[in-house]
Protein backbone atom coordinates (compact mmCIF):
# COMPACT_ATOMS: atom_id res chain seq x y z
CA UNK A 1 0.00 0.00 0.00
CA UNK A 2 1.70 3.75 -1.35
CA UNK A 3 2.41 6.07 1.53
CA UNK A 4 -0.03 9.25 1.60
CA UNK A 5 2.80 11.67 1.15
CA UNK A 6 3.51 14.60 3.97
CA UNK A 7 3.01 18.44 3.17
CA UNK A 8 6.28 19.70 3.93
CA UNK A 9 6.33 21.73 7.57
CA UNK A 10 6.66 25.46 7.56
CA UNK A 11 6.71 27.86 10.65
CA UNK A 12 3.68 29.58 10.08
CA UNK A 13 2.40 25.59 9.64
CA UNK A 14 1.22 26.04 13.19
CA UNK A 15 -1.09 29.19 12.83
CA UNK A 16 -3.43 27.15 10.58
CA UNK A 17 -3.75 26.63 6.54
CA UNK A 18 -2.57 29.07 4.30
CA UNK A 19 -5.12 31.53 3.39
CA UNK A 20 -5.49 33.42 0.25
CA UNK A 21 -6.48 36.92 -0.07
CA UNK A 22 -9.94 37.11 -1.81
CA UNK A 23 -10.55 39.72 -4.72
CA UNK A 24 -12.56 42.26 -2.73
CA UNK A 25 -9.85 42.49 -0.03
CA UNK A 26 -7.08 43.08 -2.74
CA UNK A 27 -9.61 45.36 -4.18
CA UNK A 28 -10.10 47.42 -0.92
CA UNK A 29 -6.54 47.49 0.09
CA UNK A 30 -5.73 48.84 -3.22
CA UNK A 31 -8.42 51.86 -3.03
CA UNK A 32 -6.93 52.45 0.72
CA UNK A 33 -3.70 52.68 -0.72
CA UNK A 34 -5.03 54.90 -4.01
CA UNK A 35 -6.54 57.13 -1.16
CA UNK A 36 -3.48 57.89 0.59
CA UNK A 37 -1.70 58.80 -2.42
CA UNK A 38 -4.53 61.22 -3.26
CA UNK A 39 -4.63 62.42 -0.06
CA UNK A 40 -0.47 63.25 0.35
CA UNK A 41 -1.01 64.69 -2.93
CA UNK A 42 -3.71 67.11 -1.82
CA UNK A 43 -1.98 68.41 1.39
CA UNK A 44 1.07 69.05 -0.85
CA UNK A 45 -0.24 70.82 -3.57
CA UNK A 46 -1.58 73.47 -0.74
CA UNK A 47 1.28 74.04 0.77
CA UNK A 48 2.94 76.93 0.60
CA UNK A 49 6.39 76.85 -0.92
CA UNK A 50 9.44 77.20 1.95
CA UNK A 51 11.09 80.61 1.86
CA UNK A 52 15.00 79.88 2.27
CA UNK A 53 16.46 81.20 6.05
CA UNK A 54 19.36 82.66 3.95
CA UNK A 55 19.79 84.15 0.23
CA UNK A 56 19.79 86.87 -2.02
CA UNK A 57 17.52 86.90 -5.05
CA UNK A 58 18.53 88.60 -8.70
CA UNK A 59 16.47 91.40 -7.25
CA UNK A 60 18.26 92.35 -4.20
CA UNK A 61 21.56 92.68 -5.65
CA UNK A 62 22.70 95.94 -6.36
CA UNK A 63 22.89 97.26 -10.10
CA UNK A 64 26.45 97.06 -11.87
CA UNK A 65 26.43 100.65 -12.29
CA UNK A 66 30.65 101.15 -13.26
CA UNK A 67 31.62 103.46 -16.12
CA UNK A 68 32.96 100.61 -17.42
CA UNK A 69 30.02 98.17 -17.18
CA UNK A 70 27.76 100.62 -19.36
CA UNK A 71 28.62 99.33 -22.55
CA UNK A 72 28.83 96.12 -21.34
CA UNK A 73 25.11 96.12 -20.19
CA UNK A 74 24.08 97.77 -24.12
CA UNK A 75 26.38 94.99 -26.05
CA UNK A 76 24.17 92.13 -24.12
CA UNK A 77 21.45 92.58 -25.63
CA UNK A 78 22.82 93.12 -29.42
CA UNK A 79 22.44 90.29 -32.18
CA UNK A 80 24.93 91.89 -34.43
CA UNK A 81 28.64 92.06 -34.34
CA UNK A 82 29.89 95.83 -33.41
CA UNK A 83 33.45 96.48 -33.32
CA UNK A 84 32.72 99.09 -30.05
CA UNK A 85 31.10 95.75 -28.32
CA UNK A 86 34.17 93.51 -29.38
CA UNK A 87 36.58 96.11 -28.05
CA UNK A 88 34.44 96.29 -24.83
CA UNK A 89 34.31 92.75 -24.20
CA UNK A 90 38.09 92.45 -25.05
CA UNK A 91 38.75 95.33 -22.04
CA UNK A 92 36.45 93.12 -19.99
CA UNK A 93 38.68 89.82 -20.14
CA UNK A 94 41.77 91.54 -20.02
CA UNK A 95 41.20 93.57 -16.98
CA UNK A 96 39.67 89.99 -15.48
CA UNK A 97 42.56 87.95 -16.76
CA UNK A 98 44.99 91.12 -15.05
CA UNK A 99 46.89 90.66 -18.21
CA UNK A 100 49.33 93.93 -19.20
CA UNK A 101 49.46 94.07 -22.45
CA UNK A 102 52.60 96.17 -24.09
CA UNK A 103 51.63 99.21 -25.41
CA UNK A 104 54.22 101.60 -27.21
Amino acid sequence: MPRAKRKAVSASGASGPATEMSRTVRLAAAAAFGGLLVAITAVSANRTPATPATGVSSTDKAPDITVEAAPLNRCRTITVQESRCEAAWDEKRRRFFRRQEHRP
